[in-house]
């Protein structure tokens, strides 16, 4: 396709794009969890990057909206997994971030995969906080990322 073309059949994506992220926004969103998270002093940037080096991809068309999120991620995985006799085998680790006066605030997750398990991911099974959170911290130690653990209420 020459690059010309690609731009004519590139615009209307973007509008839609853009119109579906706001819907999402505005019928699918949540409050931001509290509990713990890891506190990163770094640029947003830096941060995105370090994740992105370790397979960590946007995650925006595929989950709520938590509301003032700057950040979301996922990592997808592939593992044998059983949860109540059933195995699974697409998991995530789904990291979101906000803006904190001192830094960016990291809360993550693990959960199956959506676009594999759609109705057994709305249902959480087989979610584990731990998990996402230790699997996140592997991440930032792994890209030499400071950071510390705070509670948000």
């Amino acid at each position: 396709m020459s690059t010309d073309l690609w731009k004519v059949v590139r615009l209307p994506w973007d509008a839609i794009e853009y119109t579906y992220r706001e819907l999402r926004k505005e019928l699918f969103s949540g409050a931001r969890p509290t509990g713990r998270y890891f506190l990163v002093d770094a640029e947003l940037e830096t941060i995105r990057a370090a994740l992105g080096d370790r397979s960590y991809a946007p995650n925006w068309e595929f989950s709520y909206y938590k509301r003032g999120e700057i950040l979301n991620l996922a990592r997808i995985t592939y593992e044998e997994r059983a949860v109540d006799r059933t195995t699974y085998t697409w998991w995530q680790t789904h990291v979101r971030g906000w803006d904190h006066p001192e830094g960016v605030a990291l809360h993550a997750h693990w959960e199956l995969e959506p676009t594999e398990h759609p109705d057994e991911h709305l249902d959480g099974t087989g979610f584990d906080f731990e998990r996402g959170m230790s699997n996140l911290e592997g991440a930032l130690e792994d890209g030499d990322l400071d950071y510390r653990e705070i509670e948000i209420e």
